[in-house]
């Protein structure tokens, strides 16, 4: 259920109306909000150094970055089924505080420890933000004009993506590694005059409660999980010697069993069965978690191949990602021109992740051959390009056929399985790197071909192809010539 009632005061024109009162200011606040974490979640790997140097390390460090994003992704559900019965307005303003109260936190750390606490409780307060953006706009935004702010949120997340590392580059190098944290204050007061200045508050569902325990099971069922995929990195470094990969394997099926059993049998489930058992939501979060797997996975290795196999400096690098980059921004304002016309999204999603995969492939026969870097860059922009054909109408899918009451569950199980995907995928592409000689110092005994990066993302994107492929034939709401 959304917040329908305004505050009584008639809005006024300004010179900017999307920050009038009433939606355009909610809007605006929510993007800010989504902008914050996303940028959040890549601005610290440059300033990693400077705290290693000032708190020392070891697996420990590795959690700043890795924390922050499992806490986000667990709490992501939670934040849905606040939003549902508290309120979209209500969860947001929780989200802000709380990621507001953990970027202070960081800002203040006297100690690694208590730095990697601040930032769980920053990324507890970042799963909120980066879902309840997207139950706003399905709340507050026309099904026809919804496409466009889906593409404006994809714009979003690959300018933070891009800006974060500069950022938290240039901060470290001219001011201190503490500003990459007090950068959030300013930004998380606007977000909060925004919100309650823009819509006044709704009372919260009677005779529905937030089911704390589901929230607790998913935890302790992705955790282990997210170890396993981790392989090297904090998870094996922090756990591994205690808890080898098959106890963490039987640990995480027994509370995924837990967690199933628990939303079965509850009263007020942290995700509905309806939720679970719909087709559309359900593959939409699988392509979704698969192009962030692979577009992230590809981000993070790439630079390096460019590095060590063509001889780019790491500036230069860097620099490559950029044809990803503008084949997602183009990619991603295609959609709302051909669903105003042609609502039937199924075709469309399956073509582009069909694209996808052949690109990999493409990719994947270049690197085997004797590449030139200009061969190298046109696969990467048409993988760019058609995963970015993607990323805006998987919301879009799942505002379709979620129920209004279940709208905030749909969506966190969405951008649980986005960033579990992302996690999963620089995992899998990180093993086909790792396994190359790539990421390691000495060259493995037996090692992998370099071209088995590219065969990765193109056998995630197969996976999302194929998941695509079972998609219902629908069509979006309000959409196509029969409106007219």
């Amino acid at each position: 259920m959304s917040e329908t009632t305004e505050t009584a005061r008639p809005a006024v024109r300004s010179r900017f109306p999307f920050l009038d009162r009433g939606t355009p200011r909610l809007l605006a606040a929510s993007m800010l909000a989504l902008f914050m974490a996303a940028l959040d979640q890549t601005i610290v790997g440059p300033v990693l150094a400077d705290i290693l140097a000032e708190f020392g390390g070891g697996a420990l460090l590795a959690w700043v970055p890795t924390g922050f994003l499992l806490v986000a992704m667990v709490a992501a559900p939670l934040y849905g089924a606040v939003a549902d019965i508290q309120g979209r307005r209500f969860a947001l303003l929780l989200a802000n505080v709380l990621f507001l109260g953990g970027s202070i936190a960081c800002a203040l750390a006297p100690s690694l420890w208590l730095l990697v606490l601040a930032r769980l409780l920053q990324g507890a307060g970042a799963g909120g933000l980066v879902s309840i953006p997207f139950i706003i706009v399905a709340d507050r935004v026309p099904m026809s004009r919804r496409p466009l702010f889906s593409a404006f949120i994809s714009t979003i997340y690959a300018v933070a993506g891009l800006a974060g590392p500069l950022a938290g580059g240039a901060l470290a190098e001219y001011m201190s590694w503490r500003w990459v944290f007090w950068i959030n204050l300013p930004a998380c007061l606007l977000v909060w005059y925004g919100v309650q200045t823009a819509l006044a508050p709704r009372a919260a569902s009677r005779g529905r409660q937030i089911d704390w325990t589901g929230a607790f099971l998913l935890l302790c069922a992705s955790v282990p999980l997210l170890l396993i995929f981790t392989g090297g990195e904090a998870g094996a470094e922090a756990a591994g010697p205690l808890l080898p990969v098959p106890v963490l394997g039987a640990l995480s099926a027994l509370f995924w069993g837990l967690f199933a059993w628990r939303m079965l049998r509850a009263k007020d489930p942290l995700i509905p069965v309806k939720v679970l058992t719909n087709r559309s939501i359900l593959l939409a979060s699988l392509g979704l978690a698969c192009c962030g797997g692979a577009n992230i996975g590809l981000a993070v290795y790439l630079p390096l191949y460019f590095q060590k196999f063509h001889g780019l400096s790491a500036s230069e690098a860097g620099m490559t990602l950029l044809a990803m980059i503008s084949g997602g921004l183009v990619g991603a304002y295609i959609p709302p021109q051909i669903l105003r016309f042609y609502p039937s999204y199924k075709p469309l999603m399956v073509g582009s992740a069909l694209g996808a995969a052949i690109s990999g492939l493409a990719l994947t026969w270049i690197m085997a051959g004797q590449p030139t870097l200009g061969a190298l860059l046109l696969p990467m922009w048409i993988m760019g390009l058609c995963i970015g054909l993607l990323f805006p109408i998987f919301p879009l899918v799942v505002q379709n056929a979620a129920e209004p009451v279940q709208m905030g569950s749909a969506i966190g199980v969405l951008s649980f399985l986005r960033s579990m995907g992302g996690t999963v995928g620089v995992s899998i592409i990180g093993m086909m790197a790792v396994g190359s000689g790539l990421a390691v110092d000495i060259l493995p005994d037996d090692p992998l071909p370099i071209w088995s990066l590219g065969a990765a993302a193109a056998g995630i994107m197969m996976v999302a192809f194929l998941g695509l492929s079972c998609l219902p034939n629908r069509k979006l709401e309000g959409f196509g010539r029969a409106r007219r």
